[in-house]
């Protein structure tokens, strides 16, 4: 990719993103230093997955996985497990409620796709998903997670990580308790999104609970996620936390380079060109009826506060045929001074 050369000429502040990062090893593998995509439905796909590896990301993940639909070998649940190796180590970030229910689906995973680690989602806080009982509801009872941890790692033998917020309501904070006793179960890794689950993504991230569980683990790294949408505030966080590495969600989205080492703004052409590459990697990875709808928030994201962007997006969202879509990003690309 003709941007990755453009970064390693232009990139010249030498900030502390550059600098060395901590090294843990975890099972038979290294923590990479890059920074990590956090885990979005629908969002952090595959093709998107590699693109931001490309860029530098460290760790990745996959989408959150339901683990009943695992056990029923559901073929969607089963599809989303699937990664291509240029993205090890990754981990598989499954929801459930119950310890066995993550157990048995772990081992089907560890059996069909040998993944790097399985991750327990304890932090989504999308109504459907505390309503069964699963995702940020579990922070209500960190001793559950901690069975849960240990029977996924029992059950596979693989690395068991663990994606928490500061509690299910303020002011019961119990990352800093959960972030204990999963360590104590065999949990190799802790991620910590720095609000409630009943606050959603309506409050501001206070960072200080991150720092608060660095202090409590001996043994493990923890990475920080929530409100991190530029260089600045990747190494704000790191400063104010200490915390290991820094995960990136809703600020990646569009802006893979956000992962590089170097802080650098691409040009709008340069931008369209990582556009393109994300588009065929997406045609080669689902049915192409499938992908050109995929994409169409990732049109949107790449293309946000560029000249004639809203007219680009209004004929795409329009058009169903792969070809012509390609078409219109590559006439559009050369209109861009």
């Amino acid at each position: 990719m003709n941007l990755l050369i453009e970064i390693d000429k232009k990139g010249k502040d030498k900030s502390t993103l550059n600098q060395p990062q901590s090294k843990f090893t975890i099972g038979n593998w290294e923590l990479p230093a890059g920074n990590i995509l956090a885990p979005m439905a629908g969002t952090t796909d595959s093709p998107y997955r590699r693109i931001t590896r490309r860029f530098g990301s460290g760790l990745l993940y996959s989408e959150c996985i339901s683990a009943e639909g695992l056990r029923r070998s559901g073929r969607k649940s089963l599809e989303l497990v699937k990664f291509h190796p240029d993205e090890r180590p990754i981990a598989i970030q499954l929801f459930g409620s119950e310890p066995r229910q993550f157990a048995e689906a772990a081992s089907i995973i560890a059996e069909m796709f040998q993944p790097d680690m399985i991750d327990i989602n304890c932090g989504c806080p999308v109504k459907r998903m505390v309503s069964r009982n699963s995702g940020g509801f579990l922070m209500q009872y960190p001793e559950l997670i901690g069975e849960i941890v240990a029977e996924t790692r029992n059950a596979t033998g693989l690395p068991v990580s663990v994606k928490l917020r500061t509690g299910y309501r303020q002011p019961d904070d119990t990352a800093q308790e959960t972030a204990v006793i999963a360590e104590a179960a065999g949990a190799s890794l802790i991620a910590i999104h720095a609000r409630y689950v009943r606050s959603s993504w309506s409050s501001n991230a206070d960072w200080q609970i991150i720092g608060d569980v660095k202090e409590a683990v001996k043994t493990i790294p923890v990475v920080g996620n929530g409100d991190v949408r530029t260089w600045e505030d990747i190494e704000r966080m790191k400063t104010v936390t200490d915390c290991d590495r820094v995960m990136i969600g809703r600020g990646a989205r569009g802006r893979p380079w956000i992962f590089s080492a170097d802080p650098y703004i691409p040009t709008d052409r340069e931008k369209i060109d990582v556009l393109l590459d994300h588009y065929i990697l997406m045609l080669d990875y689902m049915p192409e009826i499938h992908a050109v709808k995929r994409m169409r928030k990732h049109f949107n994201w790449y293309t946000k506060g560029m000249p004639n962007a809203a007219r680009l997006r209004e004929r795409v969202m329009k058009i169903e045929n792969p070809a012509e879509v390609m078409e219109i990003l590559v006439h559009f690309r050369e209109e861009i001074s």
